[in-house]
């Protein structure tokens, strides 16, 4: 249990975070002051410019990093993770995680402060339409009278991918193990591991984390205060020794999404193994891509980059493996379902920084996209792969896609998918060089 009763240092880690994707984090009942929205995001009023603004709140990176913390300890030993009072193992309050960010018994070492914007210029929020496919229990498409498929329409608001916001969090009488575990935690932002906000699985929340200084003061017998610079890579290299040092060498039976799946597993050349995957994919538009939004002529730009969302390519995935007739408990396994079941697939927007046409993405443009593979088995992440690997793809209805029924041309929206990177997360290749 953390003691603060003394103050011996405090360590102040100063970064920034640039969303590659749009962020969503809900703005609640108090968002009519500022927005008519349906799904308006959370803000806050700056008295200077008299303005409200998009930030992150302390309270939503504190527990994305906390959950991801636990999730690598629990990794390396479940024994050493947190576990709530009544599980018979380790009660919650004694764990590293539990001396970090607090428990029932005792305060939290670390604050996190809201994350307030680095750059204000261009399109900040921006509301999109996001329309799903109905499907009953069985993924039998809902039909109306007329036998057309249902759908549901929703305008949701979000903060522009390429915005960038300042963090700050300070841990006080931290040992660097700890420090280490936060740094471990805010790197897997950029090894694309962990998202933050709502709306994950449909692309939102990926960003960057560019680290800027990690600082600790310390105070003397004589009450001076000093101050020093820390080595960051220095500090994460402790904290992977101290993973090391309590590694069980066994991987969890669970799927859980509190733990990396088959972590200890070896990797075998030339197949797909089971576990946590993240891809960097390619996507070439074939024909030029056009999706018409609610008021604007298409909701691939006007906000910011020009993209493809990354629900529209998810829901292709989904809809192409219910026309295989693929098993009803597979596909929410895979997709997740309105019963609170996460999906497994996450699948960020493809975009690109350099398209200059505002009411289309032009033919034979290369975007990036990313594509998480969350504890996923080899069989469900071998689906959705052969998909990719069978070629071109109209990933779009047939009105968008302005397909010729007789000749099965399109006119739009035919793109190609393929995989650039692959990194696979494994335990073996996360101690490299420890």
């Amino acid at each position: 249990m953390p003691d603060f009763d003394i103050f011996t240092n405090r360590c102040t880690i100063t970064a920034s975070i640039e969303l590659e994707t749009p962020l969503r984090i809900g703005g609640g009942q108090n968002a009519a002051a500022y927005s008519i929205s349906a799904a308006p995001v959370i803000q806050t009023f700056n008295a200077k410019t008299k303005i409200y603004e998009p930030y992150i709140p302390g309270s939503s990176l504190k527990g994305v990093l906390r959950s991801t913390v636990e999730r690598i300890i629990r990794t390396f030993n479940e024994k050493e993770s947190c576990i709530s009072i009544g599980a018979g193992q380790k009660p919650c309050g004694d764990c590293i995680s539990c001396a970090i960010f607090g428990s029932m018994d005792a305060g939290a070492k670390v604050r996190v402060r809201d994350a307030h914007l680095l750059n204000k210029s261009g399109i900040l929020v921006k509301e999109q339409p996001h329309c799903a496919t109905l499907y009953d229990r069985d993924l039998n498409p809902i039909k109306d009278y007329k036998n057309r498929v249902k759908t549901s329409l929703r305008m949701e608001e979000t903060v522009a991918s390429g915005v960038c916001f300042n963090i700050q969090i300070d841990i006080d009488n931290a040992k660097d193990i700890e420090i280490g575990l936060v740094l471990l935690a805010l790197d897997e932002f950029n090894k694309k591991r962990i998202q933050l906000g709502g709306g994950a699985s449909r692309g939102n929340g990926f960003a960057d984390i560019n680290l800027k200084s990690v600082t600790k003061k310390l105070i003397s017998d004589s009450l001076k205060i000093s101050e020093v610079h820390q080595d960051s890579a220095e500090l994460m290299k402790d904290a992977k020794k101290y993973l090391k040092s309590i590694d069980s060498g066994k991987d969890s039976t669970r799927r859980d999404f509190d733990v990396y799946f088959n972590a200890h597993a070896p990797i075998i050349e030339g197949q797909i193994p089971d576990g946590h995957i993240v891809t960097r994919l390619k996507v070439t538009t074939l024909k030029d891509f056009i999706m018409p939004g609610a008021e604007e002529a298409t909701v691939t730009g006007g906000g910011g980059l020009h993209v493809i969302p990354g629900s529209t390519i998810k829901g292709f995935f989904r809809h192409t493996l219910i026309a295989k007739e693929l098993k009803a408990d597979t596909i929410k396994e895979i997709f997740g379902f309105t019963d609170n079941h996460r999906g497994r697939l996450l699948v960020s927007d493809a975009y690109s920084d350099d398209l200059e046409e505002y009411d289309r993405i032009p033919k034979d443009s290369e975007l990036k996209m990313w594509m998480v593979f969350d504890n996923m088995t080899k069989e469900e992440i071998g689906l959705i792969s052969d998909i990719i690997k069978n070629g071109n793809n109209i990933v779009t209805g047939r009105t968008s896609s302005k397909l010729n029924t007789k000749t099965g041309e399109v006119l739009a929206n035919l793109v190609k998918i393929e995989f650039e990177k692959l990194e696979i997360f494994r335990i073996s290749s996360y101690l490299a060089g420890i």
